[in-house]
């Protein structure tokens, strides 16, 4: 009598098991990232791939964003906006007829965080009266402003260009320097650290469960970077704090010399412009949230002074008194409401929020009206 029993073996049942366990992982892994595409979790990785899906190289002025948009840009933890192109590849309405004023800027004027209609140029348009053409843009510096109203504030017949700077202007513009001398036309291409890195993430960094895993061991990593690594908290005010500000106008720095020396080329180049043009010139001074915060934050930043940051100011000034260009400092009245314990800017992220960008309109607006500028025809 035989019998087809197989022998028990041990050895067989634990690799088994073992192979079950590592499948069951694998598969759970698998809906986790499929779930973290359809829904990501908010995290530097998710934030900056969304935003460079709109990028797209421009010769002249290094980046812009892609015409005819509409994209909802989540991934960070304090804010979500929508981003809306017109034909031009501006966040605006469409470039149809005249337009009476020109906001020329970085990501503040651009309204990174906020809504279109949140952005200060829309703001100033309801409370001015005025139309305002947002020529603002993340990736943009003092180096290229001059091609901005070149290309977009003369065509359009704008009689009043606002041009916001930032501390951050003075490197950028030595980065845009270096690619238009280059030869090169594709800046996605040319930029040392790869401007479009975000879309070409090695492995496992492409991987969004291996980013959220990251994220959450790292919760700096929820952030951008340059958002701050410290955080003033007394109860009653609580934002990041960094040394950015610092670094990018640190004036023992060779590149923030020449951002200098480009910076008001390119000042003097609008200059000429708006005489040529029939316009006039307003440089309008945006403090970083360390500077506008500082009679908080020098109680923790005891390793650094706020005479850089005020030097930066004073220059700018000067320089625009020495040439007669119209010049509003955005720093007094913001650290008058910082004191009152308003807070104007993101917490962790250093934008303007809502009411930053309101309260900025604001001043924009008085001031224009106090030199008659509103009013000219």
């Amino acid at each position: 009598m035989s019998s087809d029993t197989t022998q028990y073996s041990p050895f067989r049942f634990v690799i088994s098991r073992v192979m079950f366990i590592i499948f069951g992982i694998l598969l759970a892994f698998a809906f986790l990232e499929i779930a973290l595409r359809i829904i990501p979790v908010p995290s530097r990785f998710t934030l900056t791939q969304k935003l460079e899906e709109l990028w797209e190289p421009d010769p002249e002025l290094l980046l812009g964003l892609k015409p005819n948009q509409n994209s909802h840009i989540s991934g960070h933890p304090e804010f979500s906006f929508t981003v809306q192109t017109n034909d031009d590849g501006l966040r605006d309405e469409p470039f149809e007829g005249t337009f009476d004023i020109a906001a020329i800027g970085d990501s503040f004027t651009f309204g990174f965080g906020v809504e279109m209609d949140e952005s200060w140029p829309s703001r100033l348009e309801v409370i001015s009266g005025k139309r305002v053409a947002n020529l603002g843009w993340a990736g943009w510096n003092s180096h290229v402003y001059p091609i901005t109203i070149r290309r977009y504030a003369i065509p359009l017949q704008t009689n009043l260009w606002i041009w916001a700077f930032f501390g951050n202007d003075l490197p950028e513009s030595v980065g845009a320097e270096s690619f238009l001398s280059s030869g090169e036309t594709n800046y996605l291409e040319w930029a040392p650290e790869g401007a479009a890195a975000g879309n070409e993430l090695p492995f496992p960094w492409s991987l969004r469960t291996f980013q959220l895993l990251a994220a959450l061991i790292n919760t700096e990593l929820f952030l951008l970077p340059d958002s701050g690594d410290g955080v003033y908290d007394d109860g009653e005010m609580k934002m990041r704090y960094g040394l950015y500000a610092w670094e990018t106008t640190d004036p023992a720095k060779q590149d923030v010399v020449r951002g200098w020396e480009l910076t008001k080329a390119a000042l003097l180049e609008a200059l000429d412009l708006s005489a040529e043009h029939d316009a006039s010139l307003v440089v309008v001074f945006i403090p970083n949230r360390e500077h506008v915060y500082w009679p908080y934050l020098k109680s923790v930043m005891t390793d650094v002074g706020v005479a850089q940051l005020d030097d930066v100011e004073r220059q700018l000034k000067d320089f625009c008194v020495e040439h007669g260009i119209y010049y509003i400092n955005l720093l007094p009245p913001f650290q008058e409401k910082a004191v009152e314990g308003e807070m104007l800017y993101y917490p962790n992220d250093g934008h303007w929020n809502v009411a930053g960008h309101d309260f900025a309109a604001t001043i924009i607006s008085n001031y224009l009206n106090s030199v008659g500028l509103l009013h000219a025809e």
